[in-house]
């Protein structure tokens, strides 16, 4: 019996158990909730175009009777160059703007009041050149000006989601005691890579754009 319990084997130390590796935090990438901004800043457009249309109805406004009258003129829209360059100045402008309302914790607002304002300015200058130019002046005004703004808002659109993004994670560190640990250096990388991208996209868009009117107005004209 002693033999046997001397020739039982002694239990061998428990090693202790390695540390668990260090994970870093999981950043937050867009979800629905960059989709639901979006679709709210859409929305705003089309509460500002609907006014704008109204409002130019009757076409008596000095300020839509000059944008009319701008934008039935063949001239303005003949030189390539300039042209070109028109819009590239207003696509870094507007982009420029959506890209420091990130920045600010009433972000989201800023955005808001920016897409209801470009809204109310097409609704206005598509019925005063309806009214004055008939269905001919709009269909150039389509050409010449309306499809790279379309194409540029859709741009904005874009980056708006991330600008609301990093502007929410700006107000939760200001107002609710902090945004989780990497959410804002995440947010703003995103944002400014972004901006880069929609800059990019928005010379491409002014290039062709800016041939195609140069094109239309030389044929129209």
């Amino acid at each position: 019996m002693r033999a046997a319990t001397s020739a039982r084997p002694f239990p061998s130390p428990r090693r202790p158990a390695a540390p668990a590796a260090h994970r870093p935090p999981r950043l937050p990438k867009e979800g629905r909730g960059a989709t639901g901004v979006r679709l709210l800043f859409a929305g705003a457009l089309l509460t500002g175009y609907l006014p704008g249309l109204w409002a130019g109805r009757a076409g008596q406004t000095g300020l839509g009777q000059q944008l009319a009258a701008y934008y039935s003129q063949a001239e303005h829209f003949s030189a390539w160059g300039p042209l070109c360059l028109d819009q590239l100045a207003a696509a870094f402008l507007q982009l420029f703007f959506v890209l420091l309302c990130g920045f600010f914790t009433a972000g989201p607002v800023l955005l808001g009041l920016f897409f209801v304002a470009k809204g109310l300015f097409w609704g206005l200058c598509a019925a005063n050149i309806l009214q004055q130019s008939g269905v001919a002046g709009l269909l150039r005004y389509w050409v010449w000006a309306y499809l790279p703004a379309l194409c540029l808002f859709f741009l904005c659109l874009w980056l708006a989601g991330y600008a609301a993004q990093l502007s929410g994670g700006l107000f939760q560190s200001v107002f609710l005691g902090g945004a989780p640990r990497g959410q804002l250096h995440a947010a703003a990388r995103r944002l400014g890579v972004r901006f880069g991208v929609a800059l990019l996209c928005a010379g491409l868009f002014s290039v062709v754009f800016s041939a195609l009117g140069a094109f239309a107005a030389r044929l129209g004209g």
